[in-house]
């Protein structure tokens, strides 16, 4: 039995877009209301396939906030996927995640796979109808700007959760077809 390939993917957007969450969800099936903001990162293993390819996300949970910023580009190194997460809720954190895709582009190169996450998706049933919410119109020509997939998910209520792993390791296995095994 051959061991699986190891794949480093980021998780990178403003703090409280809900990254740890995500990762929370996937890796653990929870979710936690008071979960703190993520200081420098946090690291999660999670084992994917498809078909007969299979492999392992190396997951880093990059902290959020402006004072980490510096140290966070330090962490992109030999990355091969990116999850650029933002808060449907909070349109600034879309316009901040430009900032985070050109850092991760200035480290990596502009052929890193990415894919657009709009998190928080449970809040539009639940802000004021004068709050404004990223649509998912918006949130997929924001991601169409980095030809990119958009995905929308809750990590509070688990929706699109499985479809965003499953595009990360569709992607993985697309780009790598003879790594993983």
């Amino acid at each position: 039995m051959s061991n699986k390939a190891i794949f480093k993917t980021l998780l990178i957007g403003e703090g409280g877009v809900g990254k740890t969450s995500l990762l929370r969800r996937v890796t653990e099936g929870w979710f936690d209301v008071d979960l703190k903001l993520t200081v420098g990162v946090d690291f999660a293993r999670l084992d994917v396939s498809r078909g007969g390819w299979r492999g392992t996300l190396q997951i880093w949970d990059i902290g959020g906030q402006i004072r980490f910023r510096d140290l966070a580009v330090s962490y992109f190194a030999s990355a091969r996927l990116a999850i650029a997460v933002f808060d449907i809720s909070n349109p600034i954190t879309m316009t901040r995640l430009r900032d985070w895709i050109a850092s991760l582009y200035e480290s990596e190169g502009e052929d890193i796979l990415l894919i657009i996450v709009g998190n928080k998706i449970d809040l539009r049933k639940t802000l004021p109808p004068t709050h404004r919410c990223i649509t998912p119109e918006e949130g997929r020509a924001f991601a169409a700007e980095y030809n990119a997939p958009y995905i929308e998910t809750s990590a509070k209520e688990a929706i699109g959760i499985d479809l965003l792993f499953d595009e990360v390791t569709r992607l993985l296995a697309e780009r790598y077809p003879d790594i993983g095994g």
